[in-house]
């Protein structure tokens, strides 16, 4: 995967018959966050795929395919590797379906619906490594509740960019940076670059 490229590759060999099947979902929202730091997959993807790999071990399931979008905005779930998952388990026998957050699959709560029907109509639990969702009553409270966390977090984030266009016009800011932040920004990081004075150097 190079310059945001997404992925879509098996990684293990099938599960024997005393083993679970697993696949696993991983995204970045931009190609920069895909190859931060001169790596080919930044570094947020190899922490995401180390995480989800350890969860596997510990459900004794063998991951049988993996999933990237790398640089796929999740204001959308017309994600090429994502609609690709949701294909692949129609077809397959996969038991679970592992993810490093419930944000990597959607922030919205429509999205996380529909996924999860998705999801389970194909007979795959939906497994949060960094949260504790299943299927009990507790579970799934928590799984609605990270849900719509996620959900405000990407308005609220869309509120705060739009304050600093804002802010930028008063002070005569160059606000074209700005203003293509509001259509990709999904990180703190990301808003604080778009929202900054522009600065220009000059000779002394």
């Amino acid at each position: 995967m190079r310059g945001g490229v997404s992925s879509h590759a098996p990684i293990s060999t099938p599960a024997g018959p005393s083993r679970r099947a697993g696949l696993t979902y991983l995204r970045v929202s931009t190609a920069d966050q895909a190859t931060r730091g001169g790596r080919e997959e930044g570094f947020s993807i190899p922490a995401q795929r180390e995480a989800n790999t350890r969860k596997a071990g510990a459900l004794d399931t063998v991951i049988i395919e993996e999933f990237v979008d790398a640089g796929e905005s999740v204001t959308s779930a017309k994600r090429p590797k994502l609609q690709r998952m949701l294909a692949y388990v129609r077809e397959h026998q996969v038991d679970y379906c592992i993810v490093h957050k419930l944000d990597r699959l959607g922030r919205s709560r429509a999205d996380d619906l529909s996924i999860h029907s998705a999801l389970k109509q194909a007979g795959v639990i939906l497994v949060s490594t960094s949260e504790s969702i299943d299927e009990t009553p507790s579970g799934m409270l928590m799984h609605g509740i990270m849900s719509t966390i996620a959900e405000f977090y990407s308005r609220n984030l869309a509120n705060e960019v739009t304050k600093g266009l804002v802010q930028k016009a008063s002070i005569s800011g160059t606000i074209a940076r700005a203003a293509s932040a509001t259509r990709t920004c999904t990180s703190p990081t990301s808003w604080a670059e778009s929202t900054a004075p522009s600065r220009s150097i000059r000779p002394t």
